[in-house]
């Protein structure tokens, strides 16, 4: 009887270890990109593709603006602000679309720096089709067309504000079934750092009115073998078997029809082009829908990426990972996919081959990033400030090709003709050549 109970002790004992282990295995993930990943990852492999496609959707960055119009941005709350404001605004029915604003930027920055509000931001414009789909809402295209604000009252007004940076627009909905409880709590811990909106170039711009402290974190990377992409991208029942040829560094794959795909092994980055028989045309409402349907056919894990920018005229769209609502750039597309369709009916997507992975522990500390001013004084000085489209604080992937880990350091990124550069390209050495 003794030795009986000896050993159901010692098995009761290593069960009570093992599950000991797993929940700390699990704060590994949970604590530095508390918003990106666990319940991402759940609701991306269990949803059906209308919420696959939501869940890239989603704004990235959030705003709360207290009764003084102060604003803070928050950042690595518990629980994830944006999928929280997501799940409320699905359950919501939004109707009576009122014009409220349009045409004057002073009154659409009032609007934006509303007393006692939420503010959830999206990167660029997305269509309004495309907010249907993120929040399960059924608004008519026929008046506003883009968004790239959502203002939400947290004084349980009854009504939600749709904001357009084209053309200074915002539009007013009446709000039924609104429940605001959830959305409050998942507002409260976490990050928040003071931020303004200001006008530049004739554009608003989030700036920040001091010196800003922002961690340091690192994760596994994660590479995927380019058969994948080839499988996914050249395989065609109408071709025959996939053919090859070594180039340097670059290895060129075709199956013999319209399709072509180079991997450069060097970098990982990976170009794909596909001359389309019958060009799909599309609406601007039907864009982000047409790209996304493309970009799940690439075979990409797309765990942690967002929509980031669409050029309508160029038909080209990027998707961008981003970390606690902060965008990550590399130099080798690393976490990146640019697509586009000319006119002409060729098709192409540059990515790379690498992704994060998982999260890991923080083993530095922080960075501080100078105030918005200092970074509009160098780029002044440097005669570059009347060329910047877009100014934000944005995380640089620093690794080395094939390393198992990666550390990503933020620091600010200017956008001039439409590319992003890390600001100190502009404001060391007389600016950028």
């Amino acid at each position: 009887m003794i030795k009986l109970l000896r050993t159901r002790w010692r098995i009761l004992t290593l069960t009570i270890l093992i599950i000991i282990s797993i929940g700390l295995s699990g704060l590994v993930w949970v604590m530095p990109f508390r918003d990106d990943r666990i319940n991402e990852i759940y609701l991306t492999h269990s949803t059906p593709t209308a919420n696959q496609q939501a869940m890239v959707y989603v704004p990235t960055t959030v705003i709360k603006t207290g009764n003084n119009r102060e604003q803070q941005l928050l950042f690595g709350q518990p629980q994830n602000v944006v999928l929280t404001a997501q799940e409320s605004l699905q359950k919501w029915e939004l109707s009576q679309a009122h014009q409220v604003a349009k045409g004057k930027i002073d009154v659409y920055r009032d609007y934006l720096r509303q007393s006692n509000s939420l503010l959830l931001s999206y990167p660029s414009a997305v269509s309004l089709k495309a907010f249907n789909t993120t929040f399960n809402q059924k608004l008519p295209t026929a008046g506003l067309k883009s968004v790239n604000h959502i203002l939400i009252p947290l004084n349980a007004t009854g009504k939600l504000y749709l904001m357009s940076d084209q053309n200074w627009t915002v539009y007013r909905y009446n709000v039924k079934a609104e429940k605001l409880s959830k959305l409050r709590a998942a507002l409260t811990g976490g990050e928040q750092r003071p931020v303004e909106y200001r006008k530049i170039n004739n554009r608003m711009i989030i700036t920040y009115p001091h010196a800003i402290s922002l961690p340091i974190y690192a994760a596994k990377v994660n590479y995927q073998n380019v058969e994948t992409f080839t499988q996914a991208l050249l395989n065609n029942s109408r071709s025959g078997n996939l053919a090859s040829r070594k180039d340097g560094q670059q290895v060129i794959y075709h199956n013999g029809t319209n399709k072509r795909l180079v991997y450069n092994r060097a970098n990982g980055e990976v170009k794909f082009e596909n001359y389309l028989d019958k060009p799909k045309q599309f609406t601007y409402q039907e864009a982000d829908g047409h790209f996304y349907r493309r970009l799940q056919r690439t075979g990409l894990v797309l765990e942690g990426l967002r929509f980031d920018s669409y050029r309508l005229n160029q038909k080209q769209i990027t998707y961008r990972t981003y970390v606690e609502g902060f965008p990550v750039y590399n130099e080798h597309n690393y976490g990146v996919i640019e697509m586009q369709q000319s006119q002409q009916g060729l098709e192409e997507m540059v990515f790379s081959d690498a992704s994060l992975g998982t999260p890991l522990p923080r083993t530095t500390g922080d960075v501080t990033l100078p105030a918005t001013a200092v970074v509009f004084n160098a780029l002044r000085a440097n005669g570059e400030l009347k060329d910047v489209q877009n100014i934000r604080i944005g995380y640089q992937w620093k690794t080395n090709r094939r390393a198992n880990s990666v550390i990503l350091v933020p620091t600010y990124y200017v956008k001039i003709g439409n590319q992003w550069e890390n600001y100190q390209a502009f404001v060391h050495e007389g600016g950028k050549q």
